[in-house]
């Protein structure tokens, strides 16, 4: 019985011996693997390292922490965490977290902090954490720390490159507005008197030389307006505005408008319309217009003989609610070389080039129609063969109409029915006024005109009108704030709803909404042709 014993407790002694020789193992592995990883990660040059004891002293400082806060490992090693690299406003939520996560478990997320450096100066960083438990039961914390001095500093000046852009954006629009305004003012006293001028008695060729002249100022009108249109797509603020329209009498009008230059071109013009296409539909007739004109305008400049056809044909609908028409214009020019088909649909280019180059332009209007479309939802292509001619053909899906308002489909007989009111012009410039004045007075209206928006108060606080047309830039005061001056009872309160048209020059994206926020019942761009202004008055008899 002794002996069993003894054996039994040789033998507990012996695996007593083994356990002790396992843990030795056990823990030198662990030591080991620690040594291991510390001299891994001290030589990571991009991501900084420090471990810390319960009570916030470093135990660990990798060369990346030297780099980034500018503690050698000497310094640092056996300092608190909070005395090295804590901001003074950051120390006692730091103590508080740390605490937790030893005695109560809850993590610290990772972020983004600014921590100092040995000189005080703030440093960025990404900071993540990982609680590490060691071979004899104690526990460190160990911090990887980012640097994201680079990534902030590259951010500030992409801040910096955008707020730029942005202010040369908003000089580029306020240079562009006020050049629109400069340009589109006297084009408007000039479009007007020619109007004047035509409605007198003239012979055949005088006739002639007015609708020149007023071809003219149109086409100086659309070259601003191709350069207003492609700034608003650079910049991605052209849109388009859905009504309801007749396609067949649009195309006529746009014929009719250029055969003044056809005549003295001795050139003869065709339109063909598919009886599906002689049909109201539902989209942007302004902009369609301005691709058919820029388009017709390039076939006449560079048709010197022959003819030019318009045609449209309908196009299978995508659905139901679609309508889907192709348009094609072919001229009997000189053709189009292959070499230069690729280059068409770039801004500012021309096939001819050099001082001795034929044909005038800026280069905008096919740019401006692939755009324009593009944007109606279309495709544009060009057919070309030298000597023979050109065809440009594009699609446009147009919505169907819904049930026209009654005033959409009557006809503009404002010349007969404007003699029931009486309308106060305001304008600064004084050719606008008088052109103004005198197509109004010859539809039948009783004018007085306004040199600025504080004479135009005064006036109709004593006088008595139907109609405002205002202009918007005026001296001493504004169209804007003579609106808003009237519209808050300055001139009395039984004329405060009086409607007030806009009469302007600017013509910008987000013009005709600001105007209308202000107070105004219509807005009239300049230049504007007699019959824009007598279709809108007629709106309001």
């Amino acid at each position: 019985m002794e002996r069993s014993k003894e054996k039994l407790l040789a033998e507990l002694q012996e695996k007593e011996k083994r356990i002790a020789v396992l843990e030795e193992r056990l823990y030198g592995s662990a030591r080991y693997l620690e040594e291991r990883f510390r001299k891994l990660i001290d030589h990571v040059e991009m991501v900084s390292v420090q471990g810390y004891d319960r009570e916030r002293k470093v135990v660990f400082w990798n060369t990346a922490s030297e780099a980034l806060y500018g503690y050698s490992r000497e310094e640092a090693l056996g300092r608190k965490l909070e005395d090295l690299i804590i901001p003074e406003y950051m120390r006692e939520g730091v103590i508080s977290h740390i605490r937790d996560w030893h005695e109560k478990g809850i993590r610290i997320p990772a972020g983004e902090l600014e921590l100092l450096r040995k000189d005080g100066s703030p440093v960025p960083v990404y900071s993540a954490h990982v609680m590490q438990e060691n071979p004899d039961g104690s526990q460190y914390m160990y911090c990887i720390d980012v640097d994201l001095s680079e990534v902030k500093k590259a951010h500030t000046q992409l801040v910096h490159a955008k707020e730029q852009a942005e202010s040369a954006n908003r000089a580029k629009s306020e240079f562009l507005a006020n050049m629109s305004h400069e340009i589109r003012t006297p084009l408007n006293g000039i479009l007007g008197m020619l109007q004047l001028l035509k409605s007198t008695p003239q012979n055949k060729d005088q006739q002639e030389y007015i609708d020149l002249a007023v071809m003219g100022a149109r086409r100086l009108t659309n070259l601003l307006s191709d350069i207003l249109d492609l700034s608003r797509v650079e910049a991605g603020k052209l849109s388009m505005e859905a009504a309801p329209f007749d396609l067949a009498e649009l195309l006529h009008h746009i014929v009719d408008l250029y055969r003044p230059v056809i005549r003295q071109k001795k050139l003869s013009i065709n339109l063909s319309l598919h009886p599906d296409t002689k049909v109201r539909v539902q989209g942007d007739s302004a902009r369609l217009q301005q691709v058919l004109t820029n388009i017709l305008g390039n076939a006449m400049k560079f048709t010197e003989s022959g003819k030019i056809t318009i045609e449209t044909y309908p196009l299978p609908p995508t659905n139901p609610e679609e309508i889907k028409i192709l348009f094609s214009v072919s001229d009997t020019g000189p053709g189009i070389q292959d070499s230069k088909m690729n280059e068409l649909f770039a801004p500012f280019t021309q096939c001819s080039e050099g001082l001795s180059r034929p044909h005038q332009g800026a280069g905008l209007g096919l740019t401006i129609c692939k755009q324009l479309v593009r944007l109606m939802g279309g495709n544009i292509a060009i057919e070309s063969e030298p000597g023979k001619g050109t065809t440009v053909y594009f699609c446009i899906p147009f919505g169907t109409p819904a049930q026209t308002c009654p005033w959409e489909m009557k006809e503009s007989k404002a010349q007969l029915s404007t003699g029931k009111l009486r309308i106060l012009v305001v304008e600064d410039e004084a050719i606008s006024r008088l052109a103004a004045a005198r197509q109004l007075e010859m539809a039948g209206c009783e004018v007085s005109t306004a040199e600025n928006g504080q004479r135009a108060l005064e006036k109709i606080s004593t006088e008595s009108y139907d109609l405002i047309l205002m202009d918007i830039q005026m001296p001493v005061l504004d169209g804007l704030n003579a609106t808003r001056a009237i519209r808050n009872g300055e001139a009395g309160e039984s004329i405060k709803d009086i409607p007030i048209i806009a009469m302007t020059a600017y013509a910008m994206k987000g013009d005709r909404e600001k105007f209308l926020a202000a107070g105004m019942d219509n807005y009239l761009s300049k230049p504007f042709d007699n019959k824009e202004l007598l279709k809108i008055l007629d709106n309001f008899i």
